[in-house]
């Protein structure tokens, strides 16, 4: 899909190595649930999962600008609440400051419509003033939902939710 210059597919086994070099940082490691070290391994195992995902509503695209080599990821995938979804993204570190996450967002939230949602959620860490940032550029506003501590891979993380009616 297309969409405000950015490009969305999904992911393929010719992403692994660019899936590694996108993801096996230590800030991807501090904001994301992804494993770390992020290898080869890693990879194929989280394209695995992508593609099983699917299966039950999950949707990861590979963020691209002409359809070719992955600049980062965003996501969709189904909430408890009722007619609510979750997104989530991640941008490579040197294509940060093109707006690539917060244009990826509003690519994917006609695909959360036509799916029947009616409110998608961004879960953020009450200190990534980057991921704020994104989600104020793609259209979201902080909820007054209570933040959610969450604790993984020794980082402790409070999140805040912010939201956008569909």
């Amino acid at each position: 899909m297309r969409a405000d210059g950015v490009v969305l597919r999904e992911w393929g086994e010719a992403d692994v190595a660019v899936m590694v070099a996108l993801f096996d940082t230590a800030e991807m490691d501090r904001w994301t649930p992804l494993a770390h070290p992020f290898d080869r391994a890693a990879a194929v195992a989280y394209l695995a999962r992508a593609v099983e995902g699917r299966k039950a509503g999950t949707l990861q695209f590979a963020i691209t600008e002409d359809g070719g080599e992955a600049l980062g990821e965003v996501l969709l995938f189904p909430t408890e609440a009722d007619g609510v979804c979750e997104l989530a993204y991640a941008v490579g570190a040197e294509y940060r400051g093109r707006r690539l996450a917060a244009r990826a967002i509003k690519a994917v939230l006609p695909v959360a419509v036509a799916a029947g949602y009616r409110e998608a959620r961004l879960s953020i860490a009450t200190d990534n003033v980057g991921s704020q940032k994104v989600a104020v550029a793609a259209g979201f506003a902080r909820t007054e939902l209570p933040t959610i501590r969450r604790e993984r891979k020794g980082y402790v993380l409070d999140l805040a939710t912010w939201a956008i009616t569909l």
